[in-house]
C-alpha cells in the first residue's frame, strides 16, 4: 500500500513577538494506507495541532501535508473543503450535534448539505450504519435522551456517511468511562479493519494499545515511535501490547 500522508517539515506557530513558539517544530511525519496511528504527548506537547494540519483542518507555517497525492497547502478553500467531505471523517471528544434536530437528522447532515446525493439513499445508509453501530433505536430521538457513548456512536456514524479513506479522531474516549471508552474503540477498530485508515490522538494507554504505531510528541517534536503491529483483540494480545507500549513510555522517559 501507498502513503495516504506524508508531512515534511511542518512547522506550526502561535502568539505574536516575543510570545511567538512553535507548536510544531519541523514534523515530519509518513502514514500508509489502512494503517492505525496513535498520538500521544503531554498537554500542551502538539498532538492536537498536528492532528489539524495533517488534516488540513489548519494551515502550516512551513512545510508541507500530501494527502492521497494532493498538497494541502495548493488547494483553495472549497477544495479543502471537499477533500475533506470527500475522504476525511472526523470524531472529536464532544460530537458537535445540533439539539434542534434528532439523532438521524444530525447523521446525515453533511451529506444533505453537500447536494450531490440522493436524500433517499442518504437515510438508507445512516439507518445501515446506526444499526451496525447499535444506536437504530435513537432514529427520532433528540440528542438530550442519548448519553454520551451513544452520542459518540452518532458522531462516528456522521463520520462514515461519505466513505472516507482517513478518519481523524481527537480523544474519541475523552469524555466517556471507561465502558463506553472500550466498546467505542472496539467499533473503531472494527471500522479500521475494514481498510480505512485512522489517526488518532490519545492520552489514555488503553486506547494507544489498539494502534499498529504509537508515535509519542514533546515539544512540538516527534520524540519516538512505538511499532506494535496489527491488533487482534483479544484480551491477552491487548494486555501483552499494553505492557509493551508502557515499557517503552516508561524506557523512554515520557
Amino acid at each position: 500500500m501507498g502513503k495516504i500522508i506524508v508531512a515534511d517539515n511542518i512547522v506550526k506557530s502561535f502568539g505574536v513577538g516575543r510570545e511567538r513558539r512553535n507548536v510544531l517544530d519541523g514534523v515530519s511525519v509518513d502514514i500508509d494506507e489502512g494503517e492505525f496511528v496513535a498520538i500521544m504527548g503531554p498537554s500542551g506537547s502538539g498532538k492536537t495541532t498536528l492532528l489539524f494540519a495533517l488534516s488540513g483542518m489548519d494551515t502550516v507555517d512551513a512545510g508541507s501535508v500530501v494527502f492521497d497525492g494532493v498538497e494541502l497547502s495548493r488547494l483553495s478553500d472549497d477544495a479543502l473543503a471537499d477533500v475533506r467531505r470527500r475522504k476525511m471523517g472526523f470524531v472529536f471528544q464532544q460530537p458537535t450535534l445540533l439539539r434542534n434536530l434528532n439523532v438521524l437528522d444530525n447523521i446525515i447532515l453533511p451529506s444533505v448539505r453537500d447536494g450531490r446525493k440522493d436524500a433517499g439513499r442518504i437515510s438508507e445508509k445512516a439507518r445501515a450504519l446506526m444499526k451496525m453501530t447499535g444506536i437504530e433505536e435513537l432514529e427520532t430521538r433528540g440528542v438530550s435522551q442519548a448519553s454520551g457513548g451513544q452520542l459518540q456512536r452518532v458522531g462516528i456514524c456522521r463520520a462514515l456517511m461519505g466513505d472516507p479513506k482517513v478518519i481523524f479522531g481527537d480523544e474519541p474516549t475523552g469524555a466517556l468511562n471507561s465502558t463506553s471508552a472500550n466498546e467505542i474503540m472496539a467499533l473503531l477498530a472494527d471500522v479500521h479493519h475494514t481498510g480505512t485508515t485512522m489517526v488518532l490522538v490519545t492520552h489514555d494507554v488503553r486506547v494507544a494499545t489498539k494502534a499498529e504505531r504509537v508515535l509519542f510528541i514533546f515539544d512540538g517534536k516527534i520524540a519516538g515511535a512505538h511499532v506494535a503491529g496489527r491488533c487482534d483483540a483479544s484480551r491477552e494480545d491487548l494486555r501483552a501490547r499494553e505492557g509493551a507500549l508502557v515499557g517503552w513510555l516508561t524506557e523512554k522517559g515520557f
